[in-house]
């Protein structure tokens, strides 16, 4: 499902702010893997918890070239597949200092300020979480949330956004 917001309201605002934040910090995280390994990776996965999404794991890296056997790096044996993940080798002080720094640089993007516009990621009474992540594409920048968020929201009468289903 995605939560659209309508041109020119704050939400629009936060959520441009949000996915370029996003965005940058993907990049960074590659820029620092590349450094660490040599090769730039095609992907990085994240993890989301709590109210907060795009927390870039570096359990998570990925590879296009399936030939590409980093020599810092261990598969992840989690996730195994025809196109492996990768994780940074904490065996090494090298890896052990770049995990620590990453974990510090690294907090992801917190929803507490979506239930300002009645987008309620997180729920106090039920302490249910709901994923979410912001993005683009070619209409603009939207949330992609569960549909049983829904559930959860109050009479959505807003002038801020609209839901695509």
């Amino acid at each position: 499902m995605k939560i659209r917001p309508k041109q020119g309201t704050e939400l629009e605002k936060v959520l441009t702010e949000m996915n370029i934040r996003m965005k940058q910090e993907e990049n960074e995280a590659k820029d620092i893997i590349e450094a660490y390994c040599g090769t730039r990776p095609d992907t990085i996965g994240y993890n989301w918890a709590f109210g907060f999404t795009a927390v870039w794991n570096y359990r998570l890296i990925g590879f296009n070239d399936e030939t590409f056997i980093p020599a810092k790096l261990l598969r992840n044996k989690d996730y195994p597949g025809g196109n492996p993940l990768y994780k940074v080798s904490k065996q090494r002080k090298e890896g052990r200092d770049l995990v620590k720094a990453w974990d510090e640089k690294f907090k992801g993007l917190d929803g507490r300020i979506l239930s300002k516009f009645g987008i309620p990621v997180i729920d106090k009474e039920s302490a249910r979480y709901t994923h979410w992540l912001p993005l683009r594409d070619e209409k603009g920048v939207y949330i992609a949330v569960n549909s049983h968020l829904l559930d959860r929201m109050k009479a959505v009468k807003t002038t801020q956004f609209e839901i695509e289903i």
